[in-house]
C-alpha cells in the first residue's frame, strides 16, 4: 500500500511541476500577453485585441539606446512590409516613458523614419509589466498567437531579416 501512496504521489508531482512549468517560458514569461491599451508612435489608440487581427504577432521590444536594436530596424522595416500570410509586426519601444516623454519619441521616430520601418510601435504600459518585466536584454521579440498566447521561446538579441522570416515560418507552422 505504501508503493502505491509513493508511486501516486510521485505522478502527482510529476504532473503538477509539468503543468506548472507549462504555465511560463523558460524565461519567466508568462503563458499569455496580458490585455494591455497603449498609444502608437503616430499617437493612435491601441489595445492587445490587434493580436486576434492575424495568426500571430511578432512583437520586437527594443529601447532608442540600443545599438543592436536600432542596427535590425531596416531588416525590420522590411519584413513589416512582406510578413508572411498570417502575421504582423509590432514594436514596442522600452525606453518611452509615455507620451510625455518627447525626446525618447523624437528619437524613436528618427531610428524608424531612416530604416524605413513603417511598422505600428507602440508605447510600454502597465498592464504590459509581467511580460516586459521579464525582458533582460534588447532586443528581446515574443510571438503571440491570435488569442494571445505567447508561442516558443523569446528570441533575445538581433536578428537580420532572414533569421526572422524563419522564426516566424516556424511558429506559424506550430499553430497549423
Amino acid at each position: 500500500m505504501v508503493e502505491i501512496f509513493w508511486k501516486v504521489m510521485t505522478a502527482f508531482v510529476f504532473v503538477f511541476v509539468f503543468v506548472l512549468a507549462g504555465a511560463m517560458c523558460a524565461s519567466g514569461m508568462p503563458a499569455v500577453f496580458p490585455a494591455f491599451s497603449s498609444i502608437t508612435l503616430d499617437g493612435e489608440y491601441v489595445s492587445s485585441g490587434a493580436f486576434s487581427e492575424e495568426k500571430l504577432t511578432m512583437i520586437n521590444l527594443w529601447a532608442t539606446w540600443c545599438p543592436p536594436c536600432i542596427r535590425e530596424m531596416p531588416d525590420l522595416g522590411n519584413l513589416g512590409r512582406s510578413m508572411p500570410e498570417g502575421s504582423q509586426l509590432i514594436g514596442i519601444i522600452l525606453d518611452v516613458g509615455g507620451p510625455g516623454d518627447t525626446n525618447v519619441i523624437d528619437q524613436a521616430k528618427r531610428i524608424t523614419s531612416m530604416a524605413n520601418a513603417d511598422f505600428v510601435q507602440v508605447f510600454p504600459s502597465g498592464e504590459m509589466a509581467p511580460v516586459l518585466d521579464t525582458v533582460r536584454a534588447v532586443p528581446t521579440t515574443i510571438f503571440v498567437d491570435s488569442a494571445g498566447n505567447i508561442i516558443g521561446a523569446p528570441v533575445v538579441g538581433a536578428r537580420d531579416e532572414s533569421g526572422y522570416r524563419a522564426e516566424i515560418e516556424k511558429r506559424l507552422e506550430s499553430l497549423q
